[in-house]
């Protein structure tokens, strides 16, 4: 697979060369895909980051051993239901 990346990426990739975090343009690159990968999916979970991602369920852990958890066909019905909703939301 060839990559264009135009000037300024190109500067940005060998700059990281360079510095020493990366050995080759492929590692960049291979480094920024897991970052976008990683990004995506915390869109699908919607939260913006891994710091809210963890608050959240340091906060359902804590309702959870307070006894305010719900049991398991309830909580799989509700998920049914939001991936029904965003189905038909297209």
């Amino acid at each position: 697979m060839n990559v264009s990346l135009g000037p300024k990426w190109e500067k940005f990739v060998g700059q990281k060369i360079e510095g020493g975090d990366y050995q080759n343009a492929s590692e960049v690159v291979r480094d920024a895909l897991r970052l976008l990968e990683k990004q995506d999916l915390l869109k699908r979970i919607s939260v913006s980051s891994l710091a809210e991602l963890e608050s959240k369920l340091s906060e359902s852990l804590a309702r959870f051993e307070r006894g305010e958890g719900i049991k398991g066909e309830e909580a799989f019905r509700r998920l049914k239901k939001r991936v029904g909703e965003k189905r038909s939301r297209g």
